[in-house]
């Protein structure tokens, strides 16, 4: 199945909205059904497949790798750069994977702090397959929205920022 020109610049919107984001809040469901999030590095680079799957690594104890393994793959993503007014929410499948040229290919200096190495055995890849998102992403520069906040504030008339906000199917 081909992918729509739609989708296609959907998932490139997307990408462009989170690239600067190094942190992400992960939320899964735990066994009690309790929606647990924590904060995770997300390891994607230009080039990588990106508009299909985000990557992070994380230990096999991870309360994540344990949700997946036992059947919740449900997955909240929230991605977060107030400097730019962007915040991004993405509802993701998760897997687990071991897969050695993955783990290679994901490797940098952050990950020897948390590992003994590549080869360490407690390694797991996140992949987290997008299939929806919801943004907001204010437009207007820093000095427009203050004007336009302190205009309606004098007036009465508050004057909405111009923004983009869109839900996407993946």
């Amino acid at each position: 199945m081909t992918e729509s020109y739609s989708e296609h610049n959907d998932r490139e919107k997307l990408w462009e909205l989170i690239k600067g984001v190094r942190f992400t809040m992960i939320s899964h469901q735990t066994e009690t059904q309790e929606v647990h999030s924590q904060p995770m590095t997300m390891l994607n680079f230009e080039g990588m497949d990106e508009n299909q799957s985000l990557y992070f690594i994380m230990k096999d104890t991870n309360d994540i790798v344990q949700a997946i393994t036992t059947g919740r793959h449900h997955l909240g993503l929230s991605f977060a750069k107030p400097s730019d007014d962007t915040y991004v929410s993405i509802s993701a499948h998760g897997e687990i994977s071991t897969d050695r040229a993955l783990i290679e290919k994901l490797w940098n200096p952050w990950a020897e702090n948390w590992f003994d190495g590549k080869d360490d055995p407690s390694i797991r890849v996140l992949v987290a397959k997008a299939f929806s998102a919801e943004y907001w992403n204010i437009t207007d520069n820093k000095v427009t929205h203050l004007l336009k906040v302190l205009k309606g504030n004098v007036t009465g008339k508050p004057e909405k920022p111009d923004a983009e906000h869109a839900k996407i199917n993946l």
